[in-house]
């Protein structure tokens, strides 16, 4: 039932989400279900056919066959729903040489993968009896989930990689700054971090709980099987566990302004806009995306002086939007560049507020008007 409620408010939340998106079009989604539909159902028929085909295979080759049929059809399902929702990568020029900002990162997942993968295999051999089942089970089920997360998170770093290399070799603007710049910079970032309160105080938000916590007690106690002293030993189980992962959160959280000071400082000290997006700070956000698009774009006048860039984030599953900031570090004397970035943004972005320049005398006398 509680995968089924998942299933059913995932769905909704994505619907809803989308409906709001930019790029949303009743072509385009009618393309995506019916493309998706076709794959998802050749998907099933494979497995339904290597299954009769094999099942008077030993058992080894039928649970090897399935298997590789699984992750090839899991595999080929993230390529075709990547390829219809990401923004083509764009065509580098000859000599022109990518970036791997993003794909290194995965390195460290597929060392981490590789780790495990060896320890389970160890574990196999030396354990007896049917523990050597068991830690196969958990190295097929590593070995899928690593082989598809890899996989998925490479074809979107790729990806990024491929956006970040245009808007470098062909940038809207390109702003570097000065050793005292950046420092300046770093400071007046990690103070403003410090001074952001807490996002949960239990003293203020203790209230928010009071419609969930009824939800899951009522939920529980009217359609979990089990006892009573069962039930309610489970609740409170769940409610140590939101308390901890709560309080988790608020110790990371503290520890925001230590990471972002390391970041600012390993980054090189420039900035990028490009047609594809945005590298400043060393991270790199796209303007639109399925996943992510530009909101807002303002100047904060707070020395220094910055843009404040508002991005709506679209996680998956049932989390609802989010918004972003991103903030940029204006140099001196760069009114022109600004104007430039107002006109190239706004027709790049057109659902977004872009203020980067004080209105023209003619735009101010129609608003009195």
């Amino acid at each position: 039932m509680y995968l089924a409620l998942f299933a059913l408010v995932s769905v909704i939340g994505a619907w809803a989400a989308w409906r709001t998106h930019p790029l949303y079009s009743t072509r385009a989604t009618i393309q995506f279900v019916a493309i998706v539909g076709l794959a998802l159902a050749a998907y099933i028929g494979a497995i339904l056919g290597v299954y009769n085909l094999t099942q008077n295979s030993s058992t080894t080759v039928a649970l090897c066959s399935v298997f590789g049929v699984v992750l090839l059809g899991t595999l080929s399902l993230i390529w075709i729903i990547v390829a219809l929702t990401s923004p083509h990568a764009p065509k580098l020029s000859t000599g022109v040489e990518s970036v791997h900002i993003h794909r290194a990162k995965l390195l460290g997942w597929a060392r981490k993968l590789c780790f495990a993968l060896v320890a389970f295999g160890i574990a196999a051999l030396l354990l007896p009896g049917d523990l050597k089942i068991v830690a196969g089970v958990f190295a097929a089920m590593t070995a899928f989930v690593g082989i598809v997360m890899l996989f998925a998170g490479y074809i979107a770093a790729r990806g990024m990689d491929l956006a970040l290399t245009s808007i470098e070799a062909d940038a809207w603007i390109h702003w570097r700054y000065t050793p005292e710049q950046w420092q300046a910079w770093n400071d007046a970032e990690v103070a403003r971090l410090r001074a952001t309160p807490p996002g949960w105080i239990w003293s203020r938000d203790w209230r928010r709980l009071i419609i969930p916590a009824v939800a899951i007690i009522g939920g529980v106690y009217l359609f979990d099987p089990g006892s009573l002293a069962w039930k309610s030993a489970y609740l409170g189980g769940l409610f140590v566990l939101g308390f901890v992962m709560v309080e988790l959160s608020n110790r990371y959280a503290k520890g925001g302004a230590r990471r972002l000071r390391a970041s600012l400082m390993r980054a090189t000290p420039e900035t990028y806009f490009g047609a594809a997006g945005v590298f400043a700070d060393g991270a790199f956000t796209q303007w639109i995306t399925i996943s992510e698009y530009l909101l807002e774009a303002s100047i904060d006048e707070r020395a220094p002086r910055s843009l404040t860039l508002r991005f709506e984030m679209i996680p998956p599953g049932p989390t609802a939007p989010y918004p972003v900031c991103v903030n940029v570090l204006i140099p001196p004397a760069s009114d022109a560049d600004l104007a430039r970035l107002q006109e190239l943004l706004s027709g790049a972005c057109p659902s977004a507020q872009v203020a980067l320049t004080p209105p023209s005398p003619a735009d101010t006398s129609r608003v009195r008007a």
